[in-house]
């Protein structure tokens, strides 16, 4: 499996991922190159049975979608958050029928495909001598997003390697097209913080829950939840703005839009609790704006206060 992927252009295929044993996710592949060359109409046609399929024999991925409306909605109607998961099963599909033009999509085509609003948040951070970390909310459309950055400043950002060795080499080097950088999350602190001592603006995923040992509790709407004080440390180690970020799907240009938000304000504080706060106050100003677009498939409340469970699965 490649590791530790952080060329600033493409990664080469690795011989051993032409090995027989990968031929099968290989011929998948293929099949969503053809699916990369429909118009975006037909995909995006496609993307509202499909969802609506999978939100019907998904039970698992459906379970844990309501049970967060649930927990971050309670004042909403249950009929009210079944719309909203609904219509997020349907913007994860459209989503994964639009992954390929991150993988496959020349570089002109991308750039009619992302837009990129807010950018003079950037600048100001720049000129007042501070480093630049986004607190990146996740959407299904997140991948589009470092690829919107990455057309006007490349940046550097975490990595997970994905389970399969194909897929991963795929995901990472769409991750890192225009520029952009990625390391793995198992690197650590240190790699935070070279990131941002070298000048180069941060992407950070704030809203997965990594567990009691490394999180502190923090409101998330209407309920507590396990949120990484390490941003906070981050800011304050590096002299770095915490810039809030979201990447939506605009039906009327229909492009994928970032928006980067103004530096979330008297952060960081020297109160973990209180950053975390902040943070997630951040991420719920983004995602009130299109609810249905936030990735509320993430078992967000895995920890409890408590050490009790919330999910079934």
């Amino acid at each position: 499996m490649t590791k530790n992927i952080t060329s600033t252009v493409p990664v080469s295929l690795p011989r051993e991922l032409l090995h027989p044993r990968h031929w099968g996710t290989w011929a998948g592949v293929g099949i969503y190159w053809l699916v990369s060359q429909l118009p975006m109409r037909l995909r995006h046609k496609a993307a509202g049975p499909l969802g609506q399929l999978a939100w019907k024999h998904n039970h698992k991925r459906r379970g844990i979608v309501l049970k967060n409306l649930e927990l971050c909605f309670p004042e909403w109607s249950s009929q009210r958050r079944e719309e909203i998961a609904k219509a997020h099963f349907t913007v994860m599909a459209r989503s994964l029928l639009d992954l390929g033009q991150v993988w496959f999509a020349s570089d002109r085509k991308i750039k009619r495909l992302v837009s990129l609003e807010g950018w003079e948040h950037v600048e100001a951070a720049r000129a007042a001598g501070k480093n630049v970390i986004y607190n990146v909310a996740h959407s299904a459309a997140l991948d589009f997003g470092t690829m919107a950055i990455g057309l006007q400043e490349p940046s550097m950002g975490p990595y997970n390697a994905a389970k399969n060795p194909v897929a991963d080499w795929l995901i990472a080097r769409g991750r890192r097209r225009f520029g952009n950088r990625v390391f793995e999350r198992g690197d650590g602190m240190m790699a935070y913080t070279r990131t941002l001592k070298r000048g180069k603006a941060l992407f950070t995923l704030s809203d997965e829950d990594h567990g009691p040992e490394v999180s502190v509790f923090a409101p998330f709407f209407a309920e507590p939840k396990a949120t990484l004080p390490m941003i906070g440390r981050l800011a304050k180690l590096t002299n770095a703005a915490v810039l809030p970020l979201m990447t939506y799907f605009d039906a009327y240009s229909r492009c994928y839009r970032t928006k980067i938000f103004p530096p979330i304000p008297d952060f960081p504080v020297d109160d973990a609790v209180e950053n975390a706060t902040k943070m997630n106050r951040s991420l719920e100003q983004m995602i009130e704006q299109a609810p249905e677009e936030y990735m509320w498939t993430l078992r967000l409340f895995k920890t409890r206060p408590d050490g009790g469970r919330v999910y079934t699965y």
